[in-house]
Formats: structure tokens, sequence, C-alpha cells
């Protein structure tokens, strides 16, 4: 019976912790993070865009949701940035690989139940609005 006790118990702290820190990625799930990742220091080099997006600040209270924003405001880019000639077709390309990456990540966690909708997030600049996505991609990697 005590063994039953015990072996309840690490399963129970295993599932605690697995739900407070979030299970480990799968290799499936860490190759678009690295691909992000350098297609975001791609982006690092557009001077021209001159757009304020919409930037989560719960990024990880409320994971899912800051995802789901940052994806729509990387399609709100994409859209911006497709017919501007002159944006570099090297440019344009790393926003449709981010906007692809970030939708194979939806789905990997949960939403808490106080996040904000995307439109109670401040606005930012692009270079702040990149900088605060480069750094919840990287808080997504560990």
């Amino acid at each position: 019976m005590m063994c039953k006790v015990l072996i309840f118990g690490c399963i129970s702290v295993a599932m605690l912790m697995t739900t407070a820190y979030g299970a480990s990625l799968s290799s499936a799930k860490r190759k678009p993070l690295q691909t992000l990742i350098k297609d975001l220091e791609i982006l690092e080099n557009i001077k021209n865009i001159h757009l304020e997006l919409y930037t989560p600040t719960e990024t990880q209270e409320c994971t899912q949701q800051t995802l789901q924003c940052y994806l729509g405001e990387v399609v709100t880019l994409k859209k911006e940035t497709e017919d501007d000639t002159e944006i570099k077709e090297e440019f344009v390309t790393a926003i449709q690989n981010i906007d692809k990456n970030l939708k194979s990540l939806t789905g990997l966690n949960h939403t808490g139940s106080e996040c904000k909708v995307c439109e109670a997030n401040n606005k930012k600049k692009f270079p702040d609005f990149l900088h605060e996505l480069t750094n919840f991609v990287r808080y997504l990697q560990k």
C-alpha cells in the first residue's frame, strides 16, 4: 500500500512540474524555433518599416495567447511588405518563413484564463516588436 502512495505521489509531482514549467519540446517543435531565430536576425537589418504592432507583455503566463498575437501581427507585417518595392526579397521571404513557423507552433502550450486579447497590448515600433518577438522565441526554446 505504501508503495502505491509513493508512486502516486511521484506521478503527481511530475505532472505538476510539467504543467508549471511546460513539457520539453520535441525535435519537431525545436526546428521551427531555430529557424525563427535565424529569420528574425535577418529582419534586424530592415530600416524602412515604420509600422507599430501590438506587442504582448504577458509572454510567460500566456504563451498561447502571446503566440497568436504575434502571429496576427506578423500577418499584418507580411501584407504591408509584400507589395513594397523598397523591401528586399530576402526580407519578404524571412517574413513569410516567420509566419509559417509561428503557425506550426500554435497549440504549443495552454492559455491562462487571465490573458489579455492582443489589442489590449501596447503598440510598439517595428524594431521593438522584433526584439520582443525574438525574446519570446528564445523563451520558448528553453
